[in-house]
């Protein structure tokens, strides 16, 4: 999700969502809650680490469980149901 969507669903007071990944939703495996905060973060490998291409590096999609803060990584993007 872009800057601008994010931006948009904050400013609406939107802050959690539902996800689904290949078509099945996402539920917390910690406490099976279904709202989740969506972000990312860069899986850094040392080679590129130490070239210093850490900006070429993969992102990984995670979800934050908003009842007790799991967090669930994707490959893929999750889908917003």
């Amino acid at each position: 999700m872009g800057f601008i969507e994010e931006f948009k669903r904050a400013y609406a007071g939107d802050q959690t969502q539902r996800y689904s990944v290949a078509g099945i939703q996402v539920r917390c495996p910690h406490c099976g809650g279904e709202d989740f905060d969506l972000g990312s973060a860069q899986l850094n490998t040392a080679g590129l680490t130490l070239l210093a291409l850490d900006w070429a590096n993969r992102s990984a999609s995670v979800l934050i469980c908003t009842s007790c803060s799991q967090v669930s990584w994707f490959l893929v993007e999750p889908d917003r149901i």
